[in-house]
């Protein structure tokens, strides 16, 4: 008698054959993200997602134009609390959309697990990887508003490829710049499985603190500083 497997099984018994589940999909198209697909390499370092000074491209988290911070209070168009929290950090440099284009980087060892083309959500294109940390906890790193992704679902990247181009895709009006937040395995199972574009923006900083992790005291906590090379640094 045949066994109905769940779809947890399903997912890995295609993982094991090679098979890839979570293909780039566009709007309105049901996402299927990998539930157990993970990192061959552990992230034993990391690396700013471009520039080499992880201070400089994260705005002042004072003006809204020069970059929110991680949950950070968000404001209307007239700069009035509107009662959210940036679960992320908004990286950027220069002014207005002079850095449009500028080539993206994994911050560390990952795999790809969705690359998404949602131009009509507020976080555009995206792009998801699992980290796989010293201690063996899990990390998923989300790369929005692209202009595009140069990532495959299931291929393995190393701390320093190119992953994608800086855009403001899901948010025509505004500035380019790169939205990137991380979250915990609790997250991906209960949140960006279902909805990869998933973004609590009023939830309380409590329900966000249980979910996410700091982007830039995560990337700081494992910063290797780059020297004046192009080369990015083996292990």
């Amino acid at each position: 008698m045949s066994k109905e497997l769940s779809r947890r099984d399903f997912l890995k018994a295609a993982t094991m054959l090679g098979a890839s589940f979570a293909m780039p999909r566009k709007e309105g198209e049901s996402p299927e993200l990998p539930l157990d697909v993970f990192p061959e390499r552990t992230a034993t370092y990391s690396l700013p997602p471009f520039g080499n000074d992880l201070e400089a491209i994260m705005g002042d988290g004072v003006f809204p134009g020069l970059g929110y911070r991680h949950l950070q209070e968000t404001v209307n168009v007239d700069y009035s609390l509107d009662g959210g929290h940036h679960i992320g950090v908004d990286f950027n440099c220069g002014d207005f959309d002079e850095d449009l284009g500028t080539p993206l980087r994994l911050i560390m060892n990952g795999v790809c697990v969705f690359v998404g083309d949602g131009d009509y959500r507020d976080l555009g294109k995206i792009a998801m990887f699992c980290h796989r940390l010293p201690d063996g906890t899990l990390i998923y790193t989300r790369y929005c508003h692209l202009d595009s992704w140069d990532a495959e679902v299931g291929t393995n990247y190393r701390a320093g490829e190119i992953i994608g181009t800086m855009g403001k895709s899901g948010w025509p009006n505004g500035f380019s710049h790169l939205h990137f937040d991380a979250g915990n395995r609790e997250l991906f199972e209960r949140h960006w499985q279902e909805d990869p574009w998933w973004y609590p923006n009023r939830a309380p900083v409590s329900y966000i603190n249980r979910f996410f992790v700091d982007p830039a005291e995560l990337i700081q906590r494992y910063l290797r500083r780059l020297k004046n090379s192009p080369h990015i640094p083996e292990e």
